[in-house]
């Protein structure tokens, strides 16, 4: 197998976070106190409980509104709690708590040697799940990691999530290469599920001492979600750390 290509996932790929869940709190108390000054009235532990899985409930239909899923999600769950936000206030609240939440966030210091090397002679490309895809855009100039990547998918954009193997579609189709020439690195087990099932080898990145990603506002986050207590999953090719993948791809 030739390896032409490397899709990454981004976070808990490319970027981690120093505690997760307390970048959730923060997103929590940001959005809370961004909210009481358009009419809420809950204290912060009553609208926690209101935001429990808010990213797991059923996405919004989509709408000639202007607005990202993200926003469209925080519109719909507003509405449940009987607020009703101008589009620039839910925008900005929105934007408050994200913003709190990626202040956890780093990014790998090995991904700037490590995107650097595989541009030079393969195609690389982002696919990330993500509800805010201005967010992501920002994220990558502000690093200065767009000139690596031939091809940036977000979910919130393309209409298609992780294990779905059409967003890999996607990317093969506008790349311009096929399932068996690309692998895809990421940390979830949507990574490896949405790979295996577009034909694409997944390697899955377990690093011991980074905090595990929730991706979902939880009240009682669990640190083991999504693998076995050695992060692995069978058959699947397993790196420690964004470093270890040239001497695989070799």
């Amino acid at each position: 197998m030739e390896v032409k290509g490397v899709f990454f996932d981004l976070y808990g790929t490319l970027v981690t976070f120093t505690d997760v869940s307390a970048a959730w709190q923060d997103w929590l108390s940001a959005l809370h106190a961004a909210l009481l000054g358009h009419g809420l009235g809950m204290g912060r532990d009553e609208f926690a409980a209101s935001c429990d899985g808010f990213f797991g409930k059923p996405e919004p239909a989509p709408a000639e509104d202007a607005f990202t899923v993200y926003e469209r999600r925080m519109n719909a769950h507003l509405h449940e709690l009987g607020l009703r936000l101008e589009p620039d206030q839910l925008k900005s609240a929105a934007a408050a708590a994200l913003d709190a939440w990626h202040a956890h966030a780093r990014l790998d210091p090995e991904a700037h040697d490590v995107l650097t090397e595989f541009s030079r002679d393969r195609k690389v490309a982002l696919i990330s799940n993500f509800d805010q895809a201005p967010h992501v855009h920002a994220f990558l100039v502000e690093e200065g990691l767009t000139p690596f990547f031939d091809l940036v998918v977000v979910s919130d954009e393309v209409g298609l999530k992780k294990p779905d193997p059409r967003i890999f579609h996607f990317a093969l189709d506008r790349i311009g290469l096929t399932p068996d020439e690309v692998v895809h690195v990421g940390d979830m087990t949507d990574d490896v599920a949405g790979a295996q099932a577009a034909g694409i080898t997944p390697i899955l990145i377990r690093r011991g001492w980074a905090d595990p990603i929730i991706p979902d506002f939880q009240l009682r986050p669990s640190s083991t979600a999504y693998f076995g207590e050695d992060g692995s999953l069978d058959g699947v090719c397993v790196i420690p750390a964004l470093s270890a993948l040239a001497g695989i791809l070799e």
